[in-house]
């Protein structure tokens, strides 16, 4: 009898210390998925669902007449646990974050304490936002990146000069 309460108590310990099971969103409705842009319209970000375990980025800044200035590519692969977000530049170098858990579900924090900046990326989902920050691991070197749901698509878009 005094092992089996023995082994119940190491069972209900092992209970309490169980990993927590990411948050799961239905198909097609992560938060970060949507098309993003900024006040101007002149940053934009978007994200899709891969059915492959991964949902895939793109953002880029452009000019008042509509020549693109900044671009990067990005995919979080959801099948890692943790997450890894992997990003390509426009001088297509690589660099992989991994995601650690917050506890707000709409919250992904993305770290690389190697990468020389950014070495932070974290998103908000909080309605039609998405904010987002870079800095380093310290929180200093912060630039904000505050967006709202995309409203006019670019190929319709008219910009000064064109």
């Amino acid at each position: 009898m005094r092992n089996v309460i023995l082994l119940s108590l190491v069972g209900l310990s092992l209970l309490s210390c169980q990993h927590t099971p990411k948050t799961e969103f239905p198909l097609g409705q992560h938060p970060l998925i949507g098309c993003w842009e900024n006040e101007t319209a002149l940053e934009r970000e978007s994200w899709k669902y891969d059915p492959h375990a991964l949902i895939i980025g793109y953002a880029e800044s452009r000019d008042t007449k509509g020549n693109v200035t900044f671009s990067e590519f990005m995919y979080l692969n959801r099948s890692n646990e943790p997450e890894v977000l992997e990003v390509t530049g426009q001088d297509n170098s690589k660099t992989r974050f991994t995601r650690r858990k917050t506890d707000d579900a709409y919250e992904f924090r993305f770290e690389n304490p190697d990468h020389d900046y950014p070495q932070v990326i974290m998103y908000t989902r909080s309605g039609d936002a998405l904010n987002a920050y870079i800095s380093l691991m310290d929180g200093t070197k912060r630039v904000n990146f505050d967006k709202k749901k995309c409203k006019i698509p670019f190929n319709k878009r008219k910009f000064n000069g064109n």
